[in-house]
This record gives structure tokens, C-alpha cells and sequence, in this order.
């Protein structure tokens, strides 16, 4: 669990976990703005929630401390968490992730093809990735 030469790395918060893959070529930046706007996508980041601190997220995943201020950076810019001095990082009451209908579609669309892409490496088909993916919506239920 780790380092670059390592496995994922795990931060778990508030029914919410952060991976981040060093083998991905994502950078960890990235990494963790996407699991942040994933988990508020799929309800696991309710609006108000706290996220890790900076430090935390940091020695968690074992990265640098700037890396998780630059994710909580942008996050913060497109008005999706809040920061509070001394009180942490929070989910924005109605977070600005990608409000009109072209954006959302776009964001939606992208992240299919990738997804799609990434299980078509290890050789899933389209049927069964919709079978799983309807098994996790029941599961979230």
C-alpha cells in the first residue's frame, strides 16, 4: 500500500474510500479530485461531509502533503468543498459539479469511455460491466 512502487493506496473517510493507483499514470492530484466527485456523485459524500485534512489524506496514502492541497485546490475552485481555517474541508452545501446539462453530459460520457476502456483490459464485456454496475446500484439502495 503506497509509495509508487506499490499497490493502491487506501484512505478511508466517512463510508467513502480514497484509492489512488501509482501504476495508473494519473496523476494523484487527479486521482483524488475524481474520487471526491465520485463519491458525491454516487452519495457517499453527502453534502456538509468532512474530508480528510491535507495531513492526513497525505500520510494516509503516503504522498505528499502538496499533492492532496493541490486536489483540495481545485475542488475548492469549482465550488464542489469548502475550507475552513482550523475546522477542515467540507462537501459544499449544493456543490457546483458540473451543474448544466452539456457539462454533466460530457463529464458523464468521458468517464464511460474510460471506464469502458479500463475493463476492456482486462477483458470484460459491455454486458457484463452493465450487469455489475446494476448490482452496485441495488447494493447502494
Amino acid at each position: 500500500m503506497g509509495g509508487r512502487g506499490g499497490g493502491e493506496a487506501t484512505m478511508k473517510t466517512q463510508n467513502a474510500t480514497i484509492l489512488i493507483d501509482p501504476r495508473s499514470g494519473v496523476p494523484f492530484y487527479r486521482q483524488i479530485i475524481d474520487k471526491v466527485l465520485l463519491g458525491i456523485a454516487d452519495g457517499r459524500f453527502k453534502p456538509g461531509a468532512r474530508l480528510p485534512t491535507v495531513r492526513q489524506l497525505a500520510i494516509d496514502l503516503k504522498i505528499n502533503p502538496n499533492t492532496v492541497s493541490r486536489a483540495y485546490r481545485e475542488l475548492e475552485i469549482r465550488n464542489v468543498v469548502t475550507t475552513h481555517r482550523g475546522t477542515g474541508t467540507f462537501v459544499a452545501a449544493e456543490p457546483g459539479v458540473a451543474q448544466d446539462a452539456a457539462k454533466r453530459l460530457e463529464f458523464i460520457e468521458k468517464f464511460c469511455d474510460e471506464w469502458v476502456a479500463e475493463a476492456g483490459k482486462f477483458g470484460f464485456s459491455l454486458k457484463e460491466l452493465a450487469r455489475t454496475l446494476q448490482d452496485r446500484l441495488g447494493e447502494r439502495r
